[in-house]
């Protein structure tokens, strides 16, 4: 008697986890989401100018660097106000820390359908 097994990348297709599949995708708009309240926002362009791929998140807005660091590249002129409150600097980081279990939840949820 013989079993067959499926490859592993043919379960991971299935389960929609393969590298740069469906869940991975799903992974990187759910971040987004998710760190959408910890991007500063003046008039929202920065939340709003952001280029999304399967695997990374890139704010576009020539600034967006200069306010995730809170300084500028040559090091001078500091943010010293982030007017929307709960915003500030390395908003990734922000949302890691207090969403991720949800982020986590949603994504095994989707495995799972």
């Amino acid at each position: 008697m013989s079993v067959y097994i499926d490859s592993l990348e043919k379960i991971k297709r299935k389960l929609k986890i393969d590298e740069n599949g469906p869940a991975q995708a799903f992974l990187t708009e759910t971040c987004y989401k998710a760190m959408d309240k910890y991007v500063p926002m003046d008039n929202g362009d920065l939340r709003t100018n952001v280029t999304l791929t399967t695997n990374s998140i890139t704010y576009e807005s020539p600034y967006a660097s200069y306010q995730y660091y809170g300084i500028r590249e040559d090091g001078t002129h500091k943010v010293k106000n982030y007017t929307t409150p709960g915003t500030g600097t390395y908003w990734d980081k922000r949302m890691i820390s207090t969403d991720i279990d949800k982020v986590v939840k949603q994504v095994q949820d989707y495995v799972r359908r």
